[in-house]
């Protein structure tokens, strides 16, 4: 039951917030929703609004699962995540971690 708690408490607080993208601090954004799809320099999210964001992940991406150390091979379509990012020059978004399970914080 515990993990079933966690999961809802996730899904109030994603319902809270709203937004595809919420701003945080220096200029770190929050990407949260489901991965509908996972490549070798990116993830795909299907955030609440039901909008598509795609984030660039690099070699300093860090990618964690429940609170341990995972690899962007653990990361699955169809689970839900939080990513905090910055814009790059381009102003595309860029993975700084990813992290989903029952525990992933949502900020």
């Amino acid at each position: 039951m515990n993990l079933k708690r966690s999961i809802q408490r996730m899904i109030v607080v994603l319902a809270l917030l709203g937004s595809a993208v919420a701003f945080a601090h220096n200029g770190v954004e929050h990407v949260m929703g489901t991965v509908t799809a996972v490549t070798e320099t990116s993830v795909t999210v299907d955030t609440l609004k039901q909008e598509s964001v795609t984030v660039l992940i690099d070699r300093s991406t860090t990618f964690s699962d429940n609170n341990t150390q995972a690899s962007r091979s653990d990361l699955k379509v169809g689970q839900r995540v939080v990513i905090n990012a910055k814009p790059n020059a381009d102003k595309k978004l860029v993975g700084l971690s990813i992290k989903w399970g029952a525990h992933a914080p949502a900020h």
